[in-house]
């Protein structure tokens, strides 16, 4: 396609991570603005997709979030991309989140109720931190080398806890690995041989030695797969089969009935299955996605793991951290093998300085707002109040030709200035700037959300943008579940696309923000500041965030000694209706409200007992409301969240459907480029590492840059 302009025009739809993203990595090229013109495109009145938050203004400025965001210290692309973003944003160093470092802090407790006997015991572990700093850039282990890792997390599990000395006495003598090899096959004393592992290692007892020697094997072994014979993984798993059936055999009476023996099995049974897995797959030669055909749980299932460990803590709560069931129905736990694999194992093993990072306020002002302060500053276009309506097809069908957009209000003056300041940070509002819209009364005594598909407005107008004159290039950031109503022409033009609609799946969320007068340990919460998961369906995930009470704009007679957020899946409703239906959004919301009230009082007492009143009630005068409401009425001054629209449908990695995503550059039309989650990632996982991924591949597709992106391969 040819044009009579110099420049090529951009235009970005939608403005979550993924679309800012792109748009950041493309403005890196030093001379950017004298080869592109970038405009973004984005539906009401902020930006952040799925992560969008917002202060309540009417409600002491408090956050309310789409769910709960918590970064994960593995998260290598996403980091590097905030710490440049606020090294350029140059805040003074006595503003609020001036660095990065101000922006998230490390947490490392996290504490997952399991059910024991009718009794709710955490299972507690606090991570260590370590020395990383996230977003250095350093690559992450290949699957052989998370072999090694896992072998000495089996060993550390034995080792380094007090339960070793239930099996031996500390002075218990070993075993020489020269006398060990007596007893060992003959074709596998020749492959100790070859590798050249030394008779005159150190003392362990008998069974450990097995698992010690394991070790030895695979760090004599080259890194490189390849270079390995079929009897070296063989041997490995020899080894580690022998181990795990003596310590599971040694503790089965008691796994029943103590927690700790019960762990430790499961532990090292998930890891002995885990090895297993990849080498019987091959997953060292052909990496993680091999296995997505398979459920993770039947994938464990299929290569020997306990029932006790599929349903396990461990498992259920990398289930619950990715709402990881099908139609959002508990009852049907979906979840791509390798893509949960490859991120449980780089979370668990390679987090960088902590395993959470909590960020220091909203999830728009930590981010988005940066964000947008600095791709405003370098000339991007934001272009808000915009809604797309239709991708249209040249008549060859080989690129898109038009886009038809709504503009859903009239600024009163040429641009919208979208942020607010909270005691001096920069933030979203949780609803438009009313006073710099024409419509703004109109649209505040309706209730109107301009971020709903079923809202009873009409557009002021309808724009559309063409090929050649307004755009060259379209870089789709809109997430899936919105696809099929404004890419028809798409869908219908090319089989890939229908499929990749049917076969990756989204379900809808709910979320729930509680503020209470004390605070965690006043309301008998004995341990420290948590994040737990794998709790009580539907609302299995909480994490305490009561930090963030310091950055809200509480009065003193209000202000929250806990601040609780809790997520989960929300079940599709019989049908969605079209949206037409004006009051389907308020129905999912009712819905949302009565779940998480019943919730809420059924389940909070086993985490707070302190919250429950001297007649054994749950003590709803705990709960902040502004306007002094009683009893369990205080329960409606609290936030809920249905996230029903469909763009803000999470993204599941169901089984099977990895090979039906799209890469960003791969959309199949000459002038588009994908970017979300939802693309074909190497993370293939809904969380803004995957959308940082994956708009660093548009970049790239484009640009040229980033030159590097970590984790593209596993191999």
């Amino acid at each position: 396609m040819t044009t009579s302009h110099q420049k090529k025009k951009i235009a970005i739809l939608g403005g979550g991570m993924a679309s800012l993203t792109a748009a950041y990595e493309i403005t890196n090229e030093p001379d950017w603005q004298s080869r592109y013109e970038i405009t973004l495109y984005q539906m009401g009145w902020r930006l952040g997709g799925k992560g969008a938050s917002g202060r309540n203004l009417a409600n002491s400025a408090r956050i309310e979030e789409h769910g709960l965001h918590i970064f994960m210290g593995m998260y290598e692309n996403t980091f590097g991309l905030m710490r440049r973003c606020y090294e350029e944003l140059g805040r003074p160093s006595d503003a609020p989140l001036a660095t990065w470092q101000d922006a998230f802090k490390p947490h490392g407790f996290t504490a997952s109720p399991e059910n024991i006997n009718g009794q709710w015991i955490p299972w507690a572990h606090d991570f260590p931190a370590n020395d990383l700093v996230p977003g250095d850039g350093h690559e992450f282990p290949t699957v052989m080398g998370y072999i090694g890792i896992l072998i000495e997390f089996m060993i550390d599990q034995f080792n380094h806890s007090s339960w070793s000395s239930e099996f031996f006495a500390p002075d218990e003598p070993g075993v020489e690995v020269s006398k060990l090899l007596e007893e060992l096959p003959s074709w596998l004393v020749s492959v100790l041989a070859e590798a050249k592992i030394p008779v005159n290692a150190p003392q362990f007892p008998e069974q450990i030695a097995f698992l010690e020697i394991a070790n030895q094997l695979v760090q004599a072994l080259s890194p490189d797969p390849r270079d390995h014979t079929d009897a070296q993984h063989q041997a490995i798993l020899w080894l580690l089969k022998k181990f795990r059936d003596w310590l599971l055999e040694s503790v089965e009476a008691m796994m029943k009935t103590h927690h700790k023996f019960r762990r430790l099995g499961i532990l090292v049974d998930l890891a002995h299955t885990v090895i297993r897995g990849i080498f019987v797959d091959k997953l060292v030669f052909k990496g993680f996605d091999v296995i997505d055909e398979y459920d993770f749980q039947e994938w464990l299932g299929k290569h020997g793991a306990l029932e006790i460990s599929i349903h396990s803590v461990p498992v259920r709560g990398i289930y619950d951290l990715v709402f990881g069931y099908e139609n959002g129905d508990i009852n049907q736990p979906n979840l791509a093998a390798g893509a949960s694999l490859r991120s449980m194992l780089r979370l668990m093993f390679s987090y960088r300085g902590a395993f959470f990072w909590k960020m220091q306020a909203g999830m728009g002002d930590t981010i988005f707002a940066p964000f947008y302060e600095v791709l405003k500053q370098r000339g991007v276009i934001f272009k808000f109040f915009h809604s797309v309506l239709n991708l249209e097809l040249a008549a060859d069908q080989k690129s898109i030709a038009a886009i038809k957009i709504g503009r859903q209000v009239t600024l009163k003056n040429k641009t919208y200035d979208p942020l607010v300041h909270v005691k001096g940070l920069p933030c979203w509002p949780s609803t438009p700037l009313y006073e710099q819209l024409a419509e703004g009364e109109m649209l505040q005594e309706k209730g109107i959300n301009l971020e709903s598909a079923w809202m009873p407005w009409e557009n002021r107008e309808e724009i559309m943008l063409k090929a050649g004159d307004d755009f060259d290039t379209v870089v789709l950031g809109i997430s899936l579940g919105a696809l099929k109503f404004i890419c028809p022409e798409l869908i219908a033009a090319q089989e890939r696309w229908q499929l990749m609609l049917e076969k990756v799946k989204t379900i809808q969320t709910q979320a729930l923000q509680v503020w209470l007068k004390p605070d965690i340990a006043q309301l008998g919460w004995n341990m420290p500041s948590p994040i737990v998961d794998a709790y009580v369906h539907p609302l299995n995930t909480w994490a305490d965030m009561s930090h963030l009470n310091q950055v809200e704009d509480w009065t003193p007679e209000h202000f929250p000694g806990n601040i609780a957020y809790f997520c989960g899946p929300l079940e599709d409703a019989p049908e969605i209706p079209a949206t037409q239906a004006y009051d389907f959004p308020e129905q999912q919301g009712n819905r949302v409200k009565a779940t998480a009230k019943q919730w809420f009082e059924n389940n909070i007492p086993t985490l707070w007992p302190k919250i429950m009143d001297a007649k054994n009630n749950l003590n709803w005068q705990l709960l902040i409301d502004p306007q002094h409401r009683q009893g369990e009425k205080r329960f409606d001054a609290q936030f809920w969240k249905s996230n029903i629209e469909p763009s803000d449908r999470y993204v599941l990695s169901v089984k099977g459907s990895t090979k039906y995503r799209l890469r960003s550059d791969q959309s199949g039309f000459e002038n588009l480029f994908l970017a979300g989650d939802w693309t074909l990632n190497n993370f293939n996982l809904g969380c803004i590492e995957a959308t940082v991924i994956s708009g660093m591949h548009v970049s790239q597709a484009i640009s040229g840059y980033p030159t590097k992106i970590v984790g593209e391969s596993d191999i």
